[in-house]
């Protein structure tokens, strides 16, 4: 798994140097000390990090070991979340951000059999304000408010 991880790694920071790249290209704005291209620049920084811990790693000989492959009921549980991922997309359209990531996160830990009814609920709740407040206040970005405008 050396030879393996070490073209991972590489090739991550490939495309973290494309996505740093990328995003630098995106419009400024003069209201806000940070605008567009902030995030998805701090992203690629984080990506390009781990690439090179990764890198180090293997270069060090504490490479994981190469130990299972995935099975055909794994492959599959993957490609239904993936493609409740691209559901919860279109929706967010629809219902609005905040809703329709309480939906979809509610989804996706009864697809992945999370236990306790409560749990979830308050999870998907909690999750879905923090990180619309995030949005909303602390980045300034707009999101989709979908038919659902006048709840948040």
């Amino acid at each position: 798994m050396k030879k393996a991880d070490i073209g991972v790694g590489i090739g991550l920071i490939v495309l973290s140097a494309w996505v740093f790249w990328q995003a630098h290209g995106y419009r400024q704005t003069v209201i806000y000390v940070y605008g567009p291209n902030f995030f998805p620049q701090v992203l690629a920084v984080v990506m390009a990090i781990c690439a090179l811990v990764l890198i180090f790693q293997a270069l060090k000989g504490k490479a994981l070991p190469y130990t299972d492959r995935i099975d055909g009921r794994g492959f599959i549980r993957t490609v239904i979340a993936i493609s409740m991922s691209i559901g919860y997309l279109l929706l967010m359209q629809v219902i609005g951000f905040a809703m329709s990531t309480c939906v979809f996160l509610f989804v996706l830990m009864a697809f992945l059999r999370q236990q306790g009814m409560v749990i979830r609920i308050v999870s998907c709740v909690a999750v879905s304000l923090i990180v619309w407040s995030i949005f909303r206040y602390l980045l300034v970005i707009p999101i989709p408010t979908g038919m659902l405008s006048f709840t948040f």
